[in-house]
């Protein structure tokens, strides 16, 4: 994320993306090595490739994305101009193509700026992209009030396209979600159109409390908690009839309730990576320490292993979680540490990590991580662009 004009890098991209390719042998975009060993109770092994190889001409980051009935991925950056010219601090934007073609990705920038969402704080405040959900058709984007320094995200509300992404609608009365709670928004990646939803007729959406990602500035509590919430597909606009997961994770039933106040976390995971007796500055948008590893990332369903994947990430690592059930157990099954800055072009980690479906493989033992480094960073690098890598799974044994 940042606050400037786009970088010079974007024009650049044409020939980054010679990197696109396949998962052939000897392909300088597969990961590397063997398998890591299994971790304590996963049931999967993961390698990940050290760097992004297939790069969609843009500029911005955090892309979340959704897969929709016409066969393109529509996908929303922040800070940047997208596959477009303008720069703005929300941008949705049409994808075609695959990583795995040589013809590669291309994309469109759709609608932007006042025409996707509004800021509800007020000054200090921005909007950013959290998640979207392609189903029946229409398009629902997930847009939150994030501080200029990134530690913490007030305020939430979700809006909606019947012309595949052009034109958008919310109510500009009050945000859905505010005080902090489930502010951090995005839903269950289902495959095309939400096809796979074991609930026909519903969207499952996950939500944090309180920011984002670690607050390095302590302005308000780390996420530790992950919570999950159901709702009808033609009511996601009306925050009164969703419904939050209340049970324990992974239980045989789910138990639902219309009392936001009484959510309860579906995973729950409060490791701190890089530990210091360092404190952060106040407006401190970079961490190295102290770092939380619950963080915006996404959800995708993959049918064949009839398991859940939750990308996660600190400024330094992936951390990603598997379960049986929307509603777990989750547990950790890949913590990929890229080491402190500075980082190189080669080997590098990332932000806002998700997994299209679009772009699983047939068996759902392959596929693309997307993920961001932002200039704002003393990465020694960046990669500030719809970028992918690709990540091989296994089961565990």
């Amino acid at each position: 994320m940042r606050h400037s004009v786009p970088h010079p890098a974007a024009a650049l991209l044409l020939v980054l993306a010679v990197g696109l390719a396949g998962c052939a042998g000897g392909d300088p975009s597969a990961p590397h090595g063997e398998f890591p060993d299994a971790l304590a109770g996963a049931t999967l092994q993961a390698r990940t490739a050290d760097a992004v190889t297939a790069i969609g001409v843009s500029d911005g980051d955090l892309w979340p994305s959704c897969w929709s009935d016409d066969d393109a991925l529509y996908t929303a950056n922040g800070d940047g101009s997208g596959f477009g010219n303008e720069f703005s601090d929300i941008v949705v934007n049409r994808v075609t193509g695959s990583p795995s073609d040589p013809d590669g990705l291309e994309g469109e920038a759709l609608a932007l700026g006042d025409a996707v969402g509004q800021v509800w704080s007020g000054d200090g405040f921005t909007r950013k992209p959290t998640g979207m959900l392609c189903a029946g058709g229409a398009l629902y984007l997930a847009v939150q009030d994030l501080r200029l320094d990134f530690n913490e995200a007030p305020a939430a509300t979700i809006a909606r396209s019947d012309d595949h992404g052009r034109t958008w609608t919310w109510d500009a009365e009050a945000p859905m979600f505010d005080d902090g709670v489930f502010t951090t928004i995005w839903f269950a990646d289902y495959g095309k159109d939400n096809e796979r939803t074991p609930e026909p007729g519903y969207a499952y959406a996950y939500g944090l409390d309180g920011n984002w990602r670690d607050s390095f500035d302590d302005s308000v509590a780390d996420p530790t908690e992950l919570f999950l919430a159901r709702v009808p597909l033609e009511m996601v606009q009306d925050a009164s009839t969703w419904e939050f997961y209340a049970g324990d994770p992974g239980d045989a039933e789910p138990t639902w309730t219309d009392d936001i106040a009484r959510k309860r976390p579906v995973l729950v995971d409060d490791r701190v990576l890089y530990p210091s007796q360092e404190s952060g500055a106040d407006g401190q948008t970079v961490g190295a320490h102290n770092l939380s590893v619950v963080s915006q990332g996404g959800v995708t369903y993959l049918p064949k292993l009839d398991t859940y994947l939750y990308t996660s990430w600190t400024e330094l690592t992936f951390e990603f979680y598997e379960s049986p059930t929307p509603w777990g157990p989750w547990t950790l099954f890949a913590s990929e540490d890229f080491g402190p800055y500075p980082w190189t072009d080669e080997r590098f980690g990332g932000y806002a990590t998700t997994i299209p479906s679009k772009f699983v493989s047939d068996d759902d033992l392959t596929m693309w991580v997307q993920s961001n480094v932002c200039p704002c960073a003393d990465a020694g690098m960046s990669s500030y662009w719809f970028g992918l890598r690709l990540l091989e799974l296994k089961p565990a044994g």
